[in-house]
């Protein structure tokens, strides 16, 4: 076996993670007449369901503030007899009060009886039902995957130093490192390395310290990451509001730790911030909504790894990575697809791509790519043969599957122009280019230009004007990795020196 352990971390990465799961329980089979497509060792543990039946559970760590999770806790509900009990000790009158639990969700309660899915395939449940991530969710956690961390008194959005003291102190409470982490990584028998999601301006600086832990205890383990940036980009900051100047310093920061810490990194953008391709003009897409919209991210993601969980296949995340990173100085990847409609495709088809990462316009050169084309009929890979021909791609730089349809669980939103269908026609892709060395531009050009004005918003998010030029510095590095030793503005990244300030 060669067992990925998932970390998921923040709002977005749970309800993408949701879904992502629950595309995985419908590859199970329960005969023998029947193959999956996938090698469930890989992510999937022995474990227990609520009746104590045994079952699959992921091989998960998932991170979010305790009032995120709906009906998943760790917390067993106090019964007052016991809460009497406690009190033997105190004379005076005790007053009880029990905090009123959760109700179980629509779609749980619909999946407990089975004419109550109909209205699931009809589309029925709405996004005004969804009220967390857990409400949805059709498979079962083992306890050390659930992580609730303590919800803040106040708002620690985008302050890269209370994120990792938040880190040092739920570690320090529930031993995470030598307690669930290391558990979930013993029973593995041959352990590759990590695919993480996480929510950079909630889960930054926390993602940050967990990283540097695990890579000081598994230094050779390969990371795979994808990171969900804020809503700002540095060129659109407007310099008197420090919310917003907080919110490009901890996605700089995130991004030099990435860049640093994991193998190869996809900076993801908010939903709404999405390339509008043609294709999503035939679907009904909600980018506010949180349950839709990761929806749409989260088949992507699963679709664009899974050749890593292929049956029988050699491949994992150190080959798979190697590939796309075959300079090694390209530890960032644009993470972009298309779901196609019924019909048959055509040449062109397959030049609407839509970007879901942070990249810039110009030069759209691929150092590497890595497609996955699902639920192709004849037709359609005649097309992609035309297609692929008088691609400017060859192997091995360009690589690609074809491989069964994207399937649709009851639990997936209700997008479709049409009829709800059993299973989607898409394609998902994986590359390295020259193109994101603008965007890392930005953030180091705003970096340098925040060292030198001294802004407040520096010790807000608790950084010294010292670690902001060396910040600056390690941006520009990540941009000469690219073969880009320039900005827009013809500006140096060589030294950020004192006489610079």
């Amino acid at each position: 076996m060669r067992e990925i352990i998932h970390i998921q971390a923040g709002s977005l990465p749970n309800y993408a993670g949701t879904h992502y799961w629950n595309t995985q329980e419908s590859y199970f089979t329960y005969d023998d007449d029947h193959v999956s497509v996938a090698d469930f060792s890989i992510s999937f543990k022995e474990g227990r369901d609520t009746h104590k039946e045994p079952t699959l559970c992921p091989r998960l760590l998932a991170f979010d503030h305790k009032s995120n999770f709906g009906t998943l806790t760790k917390d067993p509900p106090v019964r007052v007899e016991e809460a009497r009990n406690s009190q033997a000790t105190w004379d005076g009158d005790v007053i009880h009060r029990e905090q009123e639990q959760i109700a179980q969700s629509e779609y749980h309660s619909l999946l407990e009886h089975e004419d109550g899915l109909d209205s699931v395939e009809e589309g029925k449940v709405f996004d005004t039902k969804i009220r967390y991530w857990s409400d949805y969710s059709r498979v079962s956690f083992d306890p050390k995957s659930i992580q609730a961390v303590p919800d803040a008194f106040e708002t620690v959005e985008s302050n890269w130093s209370a994120s990792q003291e938040i880190f040092r102190r739920y570690d320090e409470d529930t031993e995470l490192m030598e307690g669930s982490l290391r558990l979930l990584i013993e029973d593995c028998h041959n352990f590759q390395g990590v695919q993480m999601i996480q929510d950079v301006p909630t889960f930054g600086g926390f993602s940050h310290s967990l990283l540097t832990a695990f890579r000081d205890e598994y230094p050779k383990a390969t990371i795979l990451s994808f990171a969900c940036l804020s809503n700002i980009a540095p060129n659109d900051v407007n310099l008197g509001n420090s919310l917003q100047i907080k919110q490009v310093l901890n996605d700089g920061l995130s991004m030099r730790s990435l860049g640093e810490l994991c193998d190869l990194t996809a900076p993801i953008l908010p939903p709404p911030c999405w390339e509008r391709g043609s294709w999503f003009s035939g679907h009904r897409i909600d980018h506010k909504s949180l349950y839709q919209s990761s929806a749409v991210l989260s088949s992507h993601l699963e679709t664009a790894t899974l050749p890593l969980r292929l049956r029988g296949s050699i491949e994992n995340l150190q080959s798979f990575i190697g590939h796309l990173n075959w300079r090694q100085s390209s530890p960032f990847a644009v993470l972009g697809g298309t779901l196609y409609s019924q019909g048959s495709l055509i040449a062109d088809d397959f030049q609407d791509i839509a970007s879901l990462s942070l990249h810039s316009n110009g030069d759209h050169t691929s150092f590497a790519r890595r497609d996955v084309y699902r639920g192709f009929s004849q037709e359609d890979l005649a097309a992609f043969n035309t297609w692929n021909e008088s691609h400017a791609l060859r192997e091995p730089i360009f690589r690609w599957d074809h491989l069964p349809s994207y399937p649709i669980p009851t639990s997936f939103p209700s997008i479709f122009p049409g009829p709800r269908p059993k299973a989607l026609k898409m394609m998902s892709s994986l590359s390295t280019s020259p193109s994101i060395a603008g965007s890392l531009s930005s953030f180091a050009s705003f970096v340098e230009s925040m060292a030198k004005r001294r802004d407040r918003a520096l010790s807000a998010v608790g950084l010294e004007e010292d670690e902001v030029r060396e910040l600056a510095n390690a941006l520009w590095g990540l941009v000469d990795g690219y073969g880009e030793n320039e900005d827009g503005d013809g500006h140096s990244s060589e030294n950020l020196g004192e006489d610079e300030e």
